[in-house]
């Protein structure tokens, strides 16, 4: 349904800090690794666990002064479906452009 593979390949996804990697970095200057979207949501990854499973970063679902911080099971957001009254399915979507930047530059 997707058409393009969950992750990049794994020459990127080793550049990656894992989790608690980049404790102590201040949000604006964590780099945004892997940027994940679907209509008005988008989720930001800062952190990736060794299984690739559990994530760490930042979502905003919507509404900006709801946006948080925090863990995200990406196995579980690549499983998410949402149908549509109108008849067709919703589903997550890897950003194909995306390359790293600073959160601040997302911020903007």
């Amino acid at each position: 349904m997707r058409g393009h593979d969950w992750f990049p390949g794994e020459d990127y996804l080793a550049g990656v800090p894992g989790l608690y990697a980049t404790d102590g970095v201040p949000l604006n200057d964590k780099t945004v690794w892997l940027h994940y979207f679907v209509g008005a949501c988008d989720w930001w990854v800062f952190e990736l666990g060794e299984d690739r499973r559990l994530a760490f970063g930042y979502v905003n679902l919507g509404d900006p002064a709801c946006a948080e911080m925090g863990y995200v099971d990406l196995h579980e957001l690549r499983d998410l479906e949402v149908r549509h009254p109108a008849g067709f399915t919703l589903v997550v979507e890897r950003d194909l452009h995306w390359s790293p930047v600073p959160f601040a530059a997302v911020q903007r």
